[in-house]
């Protein structure tokens, strides 16, 4: 554990109550002691220096100072816009996008997602569950802040719902046909701050949806000669995106 996720957002109290979940993971699977000390975050990145000052059968207590902002802020951030992939491979790009620092998770519905969420109750089931699992890539990971994660809904209404591109904000689509493709350090050489990606499913995007994301000033990107697996080109993409980002101050000029 990098860092412990708290179940409530400031202000605190002298004292946090810990039940449930969250007194199992510390007291059965972390097994803490009376006086441990270790970080905590709270939703929006706040830092916290936790102390164990009570355990018993039901309820382990903390203590909590605030603790010095990370030295390592990001500068930008990062929504993913995913289209629904098959069975379990949701639950890996969330983990993986949370890892690689990703800050918003909009999971969509798109002409060749051969997943459809249909029912309100599974839908409820499926966004709990992602955001359980954000919040334990978080607390091994110890990643600054965890994602907003979003009930899924339709690509072609979110795009048509987007506004005109912030000046600061960059678009961008990851596609498999490389004719016509832009560089990844062409887009983000300006003074970027928003990074909107998206990210299609096992069967791509299709020309209506290509159309309609160029119309939304998305750019359309390419990573290599191979065609990658959904879930490889998520985490490709997010990687490739940071690495430009984390090292363009350090870019030698031409």
């Amino acid at each position: 554990m990098r860092v412990f996720i708290l179940p409530q957002d400031p202000p605190f109290g002298p004292f946090i109550d810990l039940s449930g979940e969250d007194h199992h993971y510390l007291a059965r699977v972390r097994r803490v002691k009376v006086g441990d000390r270790f970080p905590g975050s709270d939703s929006g990145g706040g830092r916290w220096l936790c102390t164990v000052v009570h355990i018993d059968s039901s309820c382990l207590r903390l203590s909590l100072e605030q603790a010095a902002a990370a030295g390592d802020l990001e500068q930008h951030s990062i929504r993913l816009i995913q289209c629904l992939p098959k069975a379990t491979k949701m639950d890996l790009i969330v983990r993986q996008a949370t890892e690689a620092g990703v800050q918003r998770v909009v999971p969509v519905y798109s002409r060749y997602s051969q997943v459809k969420i249909k029912d309100g109750k599974e839908a409820e089931k499926r966004l709990a569950r992602w955001r359980r699992i954000a919040r334990q890539a978080v607390q091994q990971s110890g990643a600054i802040s965890w994602p907003q994660i979003e009930a899924p809904t339709d690509l072609k209404a979110l795009l048509h719902q987007l506004g005109e591109a912030r000046e600061d904000e960059v678009r961008l689509f990851f596609h498999q046909d490389r004719e016509g493709a832009d560089t990844l350090h062409g887009c983000l050489s300006k003074s970027v701050k928003i990074i909107t990606l998206v990210v299609g499913p096992e069967g791509g995007l299709s020309v209506e949806e290509v159309e309609l994301l160029r119309s939304k000033s998305f750019v359309p990107i390419t990573v290599g000669h191979t065609v990658l697996r959904t879930e490889t080109a998520a985490l490709y993409a997010i990687a490739a995106i940071q690495i430009v980002m984390h090292e363009r101050n350090a870019w030698a000029p031409t």
